[in-house]
């Protein structure tokens, strides 16, 4: 059914009360700009901004002050409890800002199958063995891209399983992709690798688990 030109959430083009529907046109349209899966993308963002607590005036938790400055959005030393410039709404940005880019390098379960030339059970029963990473979002699979190598014979990256059997039971999968893509200072070979390029190029093993289970990268 159609809503008339004079219904509450149509009034001037909006959508509730102030969002108006030229605004989630834009947003559609550069998800779709940037998302192989616009579908899943818009519905997985949608899920995700429904989660996040509304913004009020109340104080940090102790857990969001921990986020701002793991994240960067300010240092330990120069953190001030009462500022004005931290507050639930820089949270809240920097939550979605780093969901996002955590989402958009994931791939989906079809181009997984292409991509490796496996069928689609396969790909199923290598994520739910533990061969494969792969994580639920608003209902379809997801498998974060760092795990891939086009180089490698296998098409994934070397180490892979046993690189799995240590970070899942550690981190969520945000923090595992950032782990993967950070240099880490002793994984050095003319400068500091990630742990991808560490084990890429042939990097011992046993060197980035360390790191892992010291729970010490930087």
């Amino acid at each position: 059914m159609t809503r008339s030109a004079s219904s509450p959430d149509n009034a001037d083009g909006c959508i509730g009360p102030h969002v108006s529907e030229a605004a989630v046109r834009r947003l559609a349209e550069a998800v779709a700009r940037l998302a192989n899966d616009p579908v899943c993308f818009l519905e997985a963002l949608t899920d995700m901004l429904s989660a996040l607590k509304p913004i009020s005036v109340e104080k940090l938790s102790d857990n969001e002050v921990h986020f701002l400055i793991e994240s960067g959005a300010c240092g330990a030393e120069g953190w001030v409890e009462t500022s004005a410039a931290v507050d639930r709404r820089s949270l809240q940005l920097r939550t979605t800002e780093a969901w996002l880019l955590a989402l958009f390098a994931t791939i989906s379960a079809e181009d997984v199958t292409e991509f490796l030339g496996w069928n689609e059970s396969d790909v199923t029963d290598a994520a739910a063995d533990g061969r494969l990473y792969a994580i639920e979002i608003s209902g379809r699979l997801r498998f974060p891209a760092w795990q891939f190598d086009a180089g490698s014979p296998s098409k994934l990256l070397p180490g892979l399983t046993q690189m799995l059997g240590i970070i899942t039971p550690r981190w969520d999968w945000q923090s595992a992709a950032g782990f993967m893509a950070t240099p880490q200072r002793n994984l050095v070979a003319q400068g500091r690798k990630t742990p991808i390029q560490w084990l890429r190029d042939g990097g011992d093993f046993d060197d980035v688990r360390e790191i892992v289970e010291a729970s010490d990268w930087s």
